[in-house]
């Protein structure tokens, strides 16, 4: 466990769940919120998370909270065990902090960024009561982020943890070996795009010389970008995350190839 910094919060929360937009769940998280720091700046990064994929939920959050300033609080609830003993966390990293269920949504953040300081949330008078058994985000997660945003410190939040003790998701790794990369499909995105954590520096030769393979797809080379094919071939390129996507250009990778998450995607060293 490292030493706490001064938190200086920027005043933003972002906000990822898998609530939907039908229901009013999220707009009373907001209030809530908001009842407490009224100029807080709230932002949407997705409340369409397919329910209960903590995954899918953990890759959406790894791939988005960097845009953001250092301070910014983000609320993240995918929250299958809501209501039973898992536990609430808050947990600094990379400057920014995360307020979420402890079930691997920090997954993939915490594999670039070991957080210095993480602590469960266990301090009655920082929520709002009664405390639902099945609506944690709006009585226990949005007063903590809004704490956090007003600038209290995690540790006035919480008892201390060991990072090392926050439960992990079973991520197949990216695995090297020669002239061979493998790594799996970890999210589809609507447009059928097929994306892994395969980055540049785990190619086994240049982008011109390497053959891509996911079931029976096989695209010879890496494509700068979508215009690089014409509509409706398939290609392979590094997409905004930074990892290797699988694409038809104006079409659908997933369902041209029967692509789901968890395909194994190779890439090999052309002969």
């Amino acid at each position: 466990m490292g030493v706490e910094r001064p938190w200086q919060p920027s005043g933003i929360i972002t906000l990822l769940t898998d609530f939907g937009l039908s229901d009013n769940y999220v707009g009373q998280v907001k209030g809530v919120i908001l009842s407490l720091a009224p100029q807080a700046r709230l932002v949407d990064l997705t409340h369409e998370i397919p329910p209960q994929d903590v995954l899918e939920g953990g890759f959406q959050l790894a791939t988005a909270w960097e845009a953001f300033p250092p301070g910014t609080v983000h609320l993240a609830v995918v929250d299958p065990g809501v209501g039973t003993e898992r536990r609430p966390v808050a947990c600094l990293a990379g400057g920014h902090c995360f307020v979420m269920p402890d079930n691997g949504l920090g997954t993939l953040v915490f594999q670039q960024y070991l957080p210095e300081v993480a602590v469960v949330l266990d301090r009655p008078e920082f929520f709002r009561h009664p405390v639902s058994r099945t609506f944690h985000g709006r009585d226990l997660f949005g007063p903590v982020a809004a704490r956090l945003a007003l600038g209290h410190a995690p540790s006035e939040l919480g008892s201390p943890i060991g990072a090392d003790t926050l439960v992990r998701l079973n991520v197949e790794p990216v695995r090297q070996l020669g002239d061979r990369t493998t790594g799996p499909v970890v999210s589809i995105d609507r447009f059928g795009n097929c994306r892994t954590l395969i980055r540049p520096e785990h190619l086994p030769a240049p982008p011109e010389r390497v053959v891509v393979r996911c079931g029976a797809a096989r695209i010879r080379g890496i494509a700068r970008a979508f215009g690089d094919v014409p509509p409706g071939r398939t290609l392979a390129l590094f997409g905004s995350h930074g990892g290797l996507e699988i694409a038809v250009r104006e079409g659908s990778a997933a369902h041209a190839w029967e692509i789901a998450r968890g395909s194994m995607v190779e890439v090999v060293a052309a002969g």
